[in-house]
């Protein structure tokens, strides 16, 4: 009965300590789970906030590109209201052109009966007219030949000048095309870069999360 009641103390150290070993395993292995849960939760937030700046990068450019197609649209018509006033001014000049064609038209038919009652004239005073009536005549034919050299002249110059205007208001509308396509493929390009770099980001993230997972 002595030895028996000697053998317990013995065994129950040996207990203890396997419980308490147990029990401290147990303990690291759950701070370890934490541990690997605070960082897994870390790399998902992460994920996220690198994901919400990409969309908002991609929300940014596609703003810019409204923008910009806003700014065309506006510019086409300023152009068309340009294109609009310098027609209404070339139908305002050529209608005073044909106002003054009209005036002249008028002179004419009025030196034409102011020469007829000269030569009626003539035919009553024919010695003292006769020079006169020449004389006249020659200046009427000068300055009709004047006249007609003067419109000519002022019909190129008017026309030069609307073909110039014309040819630089085509060159400059293509200009601003020509800008505005660039700037939209640039755009577009960007968007597509910032898109590409962000899947291979998000992808690279995945693998090493998996990784960490197996």
């Amino acid at each position: 009965m002595a030895e028996a009641g000697q053998s317990m103390p013995e065994g129950a150290p040996l207990a203890g300590g396997s419980v308490q070993a147990t029990l401290t395993g147990a303990k690291e292995a759950r701070k370890r789970a934490e541990l690997d849960a605070q960082l897994l939760a870390n790399r998902i937030a992460l994920l996220k906030q690198e994901e919400e700046k990409a969309w908002k990068k991609i929300e940014e450019t596609r703003k810019r590109a409204t923008e910009i197609m806003e700014l065309r649209k506006q510019n086409e018509q300023k152009f068309s209201a340009k294109e609009h006033f310098y027609k209404q001014k070339w139908e305002s000049i050529r209608a005073a052109q044909a106002a003054n064609q009209q005036q002249r038209d008028k002179a004419k038919a009025i030196r034409e009966q102011t020469r007829q009652g000269l030569m009626e004239q003539k035919f009553q005073n024919a010695k003292s007219t006769k020079q006169h009536s020449q004389t006249m005549l020659l200046q009427k034919k000068e300055r009709e030949a004047a006249e007609r050299q003067a419109n000519l002249e002022r019909s190129s110059y008017l026309k030069a000048r609307k073909d110039d205007a014309k040819r630089r208001m085509e060159e400059d509308r293509l200009a601003q095309l020509e800008k505005y396509r660039e700037d939209y493929e640039a755009r577009a390009a960007q968007e597509e870069l910032l898109r590409a770099r962000t899947e291979a980001l998000v992808a690279k993230m995945e693998k090493e999360e998996m990784e960490l997972i197996q």
